[in-house]
């Protein structure tokens, strides 16, 4: 039998933690305290704090989706173009930008430009959540976990 290894569940420390959210180590036991992160005893005694859980504190700029696309960042794409490059609805596009989804960057004419790193993030994710663009993200943009 062969293990899938992506649904197990991978623990770093705290350190690593506090580095990955840019806090002291107070915090991230104060927020594993509050159940907001993920912590458990290792083996050998030390405190484990789960990744998944850190990543979900973390804002949608800094998961690995998103990096995957970084070099996009801050640059413009009309809403029109999104649609084809990403084949996507562009009524879709319009209401993630409205949702806050994707950052306008200005208009040019009567064309609304959007940030095409944040397009690619959420059509990456649209398609991993086999077409659910209503239920693809949750209020804060990342992609709802199955």
């Amino acid at each position: 039998m062969k293990l899938d290894q992506s649904r197990l569940e991978y623990y770093i420390t705290p350190e690593q933690a506090a580095k990955q959210l840019g806090l002291d180590l107070d915090s991230i036991y104060q927020l594993a305290d509050e159940g907001k992160l993920q912590a458990a005893v290792m083996t050998d005694g030390s405190i484990g704090i789960n990744q998944i859980s850190v990543n979900n504190l973390l804002p949608k700029e800094a998961l690995p989706e998103y990096q995957l696309n970084a070099g996009l960042k801050g640059v413009p794409i009309s809403i029109n173009e999104a649609g084809r490059k990403y084949k996507l609805n562009t009524s879709t596009l319009t209401r993630w930008m409205q949702r806050g989804l994707i950052h306008q960057l200005g208009k040019d004419g009567r064309k609304t430009l959007l940030d095409e790193a944040d397009v690619a993030y959420c059509a990456r994710v649209y398609r991993q959540n086999s077409g659910q663009g209503k239920w693809a993200f949750d209020d804060s943009g990342r992609p709802y976990k199955k």
